[in-house]
């Protein structure tokens, strides 16, 4: 039996957020695989050195109330235009999302890193700036994907969209606001999320979000 888009996208979201669920207990018991991990990838990222304008700036890109804004912006355009799936998509990956994180925040409670260099407060597990930086940008990368249809212009964007997620990871981990595993966390949580909205989309109207695009 031939797999139809919506299942394929609901495996992609068990498997993205499985990863999310063990990562969480690996994180929460404190496993030796982890704070290897964590203090590594911190450490090859103060070798970089301490520039802290350049990291403020970047998790200034990240920061929630940007990424939501712009969020609300672009479901405002999809209504505007005509694609009210879309539209409502948006609105439920952002708010049910943003649901999540909070849910997990709480349920680890894990602590932000020693030593910030500019302290930041909340729970460490998952970052918020990554998630929902890189939330958007799978709803953007999903949308471009069907209106470009892969050309160049397609990758070319898909190319500065990921620059810029890798950016605000960057700054978040320059600022030692966050460990590397809250951006891992972060990066599993918003792809496998935003894989569950698009299979429910999919469920909804019967046939693939590709075949309504422009309908």
């Amino acid at each position: 039996m031939t797999m139809t888009t919506s299942q394929r996208n609901q495996q992609l979201a068990l498997g993205f957020l499985g990863l999310l669920g063990i990562l969480a207990i690996l994180v929460k018991i404190q496993a030796g695989l982890v704070l290897w991990l964590d203090q590594s990838v911190l450490a090859a990222v103060a070798k970089l050195g301490p520039h802290v304008g350049l990291w403020e700036a970047l998790t200034t890109l990240g920061s929630p109330i940007l990424t939501g804004i712009l969020a609300i912006c672009l479901a405002g355009g999809l209504f505007y235009w005509r694609q009210p799936l879309w539209g409502e998509m948006v609105v439920i990956g952002l708010v049910g999302g943003d649901g999540l994180l909070l849910i997990l925040k709480h349920l680890l409670k894990r602590p932000r890193p020693s030593l910030q260099v500019l302290v930041d407060n909340g729970f460490s597990f998952p970052s918020g700036h990554v998630f929902s930086t890189t939330l958007l940008a799978a709803m953007v990368i999903t949308l471009l994907c069907g209106v470009l249809r892969h050309n160049w212009i397609f990758w070319v964007a898909v190319t500065m969209v990921s620059l810029i997620v890798l950016g605000v990871i960057l700054g978040r981990l320059g600022l030692r606001n966050h460990y590397p595993t809250d951006a891992l966390g972060s990066l599993l949580l918003a792809v496998g999320w935003w894989f569950q909205v698009m299979s429910l989309g999919e469920r909804q109207w019967g046939k693939s979000l590709g075949e309504k695009w422009g309908a």
